[in-house]
């Protein structure tokens, strides 16, 4: 099997994995690299995103619980997505929150997903500072935790703000949120805000998906398994790569529909402490993976394994232990710092089946 390089990630050793290109080699991120983007999640959020360069970003949360929260210097893993003007931007931070973008630059549309760890779910106002000057408090409180369960936020944007502004530029995040309000509160008065989402987004139906089941490799040669069983529940099996022959049964995920007839996003976040964002685009039978690992699976990847004497159920697609085989993983080691997997994928079968399977 190829060995995946490892590239730095973040401000605490955090790493991604980056596997041999095939046909995604040549990625050009370079209309997204320059853009300072302000936009309002569908809950009232609004967030200001500039892309400072290929590997760097910079923002700040005007609102919401982590409102008041600027940050500079962010290291992410940003690839380019199928369709015009389409990216996905990924980065883990001091806080143990792991953020996934998809951006829409043709359409001014955006989609989010944060998996907040619980200490910042209770207590977001905690983080809600100049990030860069408290780096070391927020290790404390992230070390601190509680880090379980993740609490999983996926919602839609609207852009209200698109603008280039080349790439490296100290000045387009360089006052806080607050010093930032007159200057923001005049954009969203000269765009007159619409949330007209559903229109914009297209159908949010994501019964076309619930059933299927689909076999894809990474082009780091790991091969997986997932089944839709329902709107909001899946199953899967990872034949190879970290944690083969790991398996689980009704995962609860996160499953939107994006703009495009067969593009989907499946989120979700597990007993391991394992999160993942996953961008699938059926007509072209590509799949882009996000996977956020706890530090212990990258020491000790044997644990996820089970053991072959456990009894299976095989009412599924897909073939997975019974729920009450289920370990609390997040509980076997140190978690920090977790550790991206950004992957593109061939996804190499496509196969209906009937959506909930009785269990036996």
């Amino acid at each position: 099997m190829p060995q995946p390089e490892t590239v730095p990630m973040a401000c605490d050793q955090q790493t991604a994995t980056v596997g041999p290109a095939k046909r995604w080699q040549g990625q050009d991120i370079s209309g997204l690299t320059g853009e300072h983007l302000i936009y309002t999640y569908e809950n009232g959020w609004v967030c200001e995103l500039y892309v400072k360069n290929a590997t760097t970003i910079d923002y700040r949360v005007h609102s919401g619980p982590v409102g008041g929260r600027w940050v500079k210097n962010q290291p992410v893993n940003a690839v380019q997505l199928s369709g015009k003007d389409r990216y996905k931007v990924n980065w883990m931070e001091p806080t143990g929150t792991a953020v996934s973008l998809v951006v829409n630059l043709e359409t001014r549309q955006h989609h989010g997903v944060v998996f907040f760890p619980q200490w910042v779910h209770q207590h977001g106002s905690k983080t809600a500072m100049f990030q860069n000057d408290h780096l070391d408090q927020m290790m404390r409180l992230r070390n601190a935790g509680p880090t379980y369960p993740i609490f999983v936020v996926g919602e839609f944007a609207e852009m209200i703000l698109v603008e280039r502004r080349g790439i490296n530029n100290e000045n387009v995040v360089n006052v806080s949120p607050q010093e930032f309000a007159p200057t923001l509160a005049r954009i969203c008065a000269a765009n007159r805000l619409t949330h007209k989402f559903g229109q914009k987004w297209g159908p949010r139906d994501t019964s076309d998906l619930v059933g299927k089941r689909l076999n894809f490799t990474y082009s780091n040669g790991w091969h997986h398994e997932l089944y839709v069983r329902s709107a909001s529940s899946i199953d899967y099996r990872i034949h190879s790569g970290l944690g083969a022959l790991r398996s689980e049964k009704n995962q609860t995920a996160y499953i939107v529909r994006l703009t495009g007839s067969n593009r989907y996003i499946i989120s979700s976040t597990e007993v391991t402490g394992t999160s993942m964002s996953l961008t699938l685009d059926l007509d072209i039978r590509e799949l882009h993976g996000a996977i956020f690992f706890p530090q212990w699976i990258l020491n000790d990847p044997l644990e996820l394994i089970r053991s072959p004497s456990k009894s299976h159920e095989r009412s599924s697609p897909v073939s997975v232990l019974r729920k009450e085989d289920s370990i609390e993983y997040c509980d076997a080691g140190r978690i920090y710092p977790l550790h991206l997997m950004s992957e593109f994928a061939d996804i190499t079968s496509i196969v209906d089946c009937a959506a909930e399977h009785a269990t036996s």
